[in-house]
């Protein structure tokens, strides 16, 4: 339900910012901005539930250090993903660009020791 009333918040701000883009769009993107934090406030408890889950499932597992490095890189995906929209409804596509590849990169940086780890792994079972 609550996927419902985010859509129709976000629809509902779509509509104002078609409507004022032609006589204001310093304004529009004012309203895109406001929607946009508040779709991400109401997102928040579902965040949460799901974090509670994800953490519950590593203590299950004893997969401890997994389970933070997901979260993180859920984090960096969605403040990512989210930047990159603003900065391409603001029309700066070329910052948006680089907004996509400092999350790859930091991404990457973040599961740099996992992948190290994996190689020591296969390579001592492979020996």
């Amino acid at each position: 339900m609550e996927a419902v009333r985010i859509a129709l918040l976000l629809v509902a701000a779509a509509l104002a910012c078609v409507a004022m883009r032609a006589q204001r769009p310093e304004l529009a993107a004012g309203v895109a901005l406001a929607a946009g934090v508040a779709a991400l406030i109401l997102l928040l408890p579902g965040l949460r539930q799901a974090a509670e889950a994800l953490t519950g499932f590593a203590d299950a597992t004893g997969l401890d250090g997994g389970a933070a490095l997901i979260l993180r890189a859920t984090g960096v995906s969605l403040i990512a993903e989210f930047a990159a929209c603003l900065c391409e409804d603001a029309g700066e596509k070329a910052l948006a660009g680089k907004v996509e590849l400092a999350a790859r990169v930091t991404l990457f940086a973040m599961a740099a020791p996992l992948l190290s780890e994996l190689l020591t792994l296969v390579t001592e079972a492979l020996t």
